[in-house]
């Protein structure tokens, strides 16, 4: 099955819930009436509970408990809202993938996405909620995969699991593309933001874009990184190297990611994103 092909069964495709497509097209502005804002997420329960939950975790650092929507974007601002929204809104579109332990899985993106927005924060070139949002969403093309091509998928997940180093580039040799690239496509579908679409075709092998892509750089990094700990391996061990053309095309060096915690850690106070 090609790229093209995966995509020709629009059955196989979830839809962005209307209330996630209509809160990122209105979140865009950052004019938008935070009262607005508020009655929207409010339309939705569940996401309504989910964004209270991770307004209110430790992880945001907020002093006083938050009781409403409308406390949390006046604390929060709308882009860490607009992050909340993307990924709370996303982990309710995918109820059951046929091979796939989703609790897993969300659990995986969110390392992911708690680790892309620390090292945003050490560089001045990415917004950290965007970084925690595409980090999210990073490997959301795995779970299309998964559905469209369950026997092949069900093979190489027994030899090589999705969330192992390499594999990426395997699923490329395999298949003609990757996870990131029909991520990238789903995400383009849904009229995510271009930067959203560079990022998710792209950081598998950042270095290969005409220009570099600081956003990619971050989330190649934070996928490297998230697999190391994977793995059981400490960064500087012989069998990985570290990925030193991103990192340097973003100014972070190895002590930043040496002195940084580890993923697990930072990802603990977002439980709630998965509850």
């Amino acid at each position: 099955m090609t790229l093209d092909e995966l995509f020709t069964d629009s059955h196989l495709l979830p839809t962005v819930p209307k209330v996630v497509f209509d809160l990122i097209e209105l979140l865009r502005s950052e004019d938008a009436a935070v009262s607005v804002v508020a009655r929207k997420i409010e339309l939705d329960q569940v996401l309504t509970a989910r964004v209270l939950r991770m307004a209110n975790s430790p992880y945001f650092g907020l002093r006083r408990k938050i009781l409403s929507i409308q406390d949390a974007i006046q604390l929060l601002g709308f882009s860490s809202i607009r992050s909340l929204v993307v990924s709370s809104g996303l982990t309710g579109t995918f109820r059951k993938v046929e091979g796939v332990h989703l609790p897993a899985f969300w659990s995986h993106s969110l390392r992911v996405a708690a680790v892309a927005r620390y090292l945003a924060g050490k560089t001045r070139r990415v917004d950290q909620s965007l970084a925690f949002t595409v980090g999210s969403m990073h490997a959301i093309g795995h779970l299309i995969m998964a559905g469209a091509m369950k026997q092949p998928m069900a093979e190489l997940n027994a030899v090589h699991p999705f969330d192992r180093m390499g594999r990426l580039e395997v699923e490329r040799q395999k298949f003609g593309f990757h996870y990131g690239e029909v991520g990238a496509r789903l995400a383009a579908r849904w009229e995510f933001a271009p930067e959203f679409v560079s990022a998710l075709s792209s950081f598998a092998n950042p270095m290969e874009a005409e220009q570099v892509d600081p956003l990619a750089s971050v989330l190649h990094l934070a996928v490297w990184r998230v697999a190391l700990e994977r793995e059981g391996l400490r960064i500087g061990d012989a069998q990985h190297v570290w990925p030193a053309q991103p990192a340097d095309a973003i100014g972070l060096s190895e002590d930043v990611m040496q002195d940084m915690p580890a993923p697990r850690e930072l990802a603990s106070d977002l439980e709630s994103m998965i509850a």
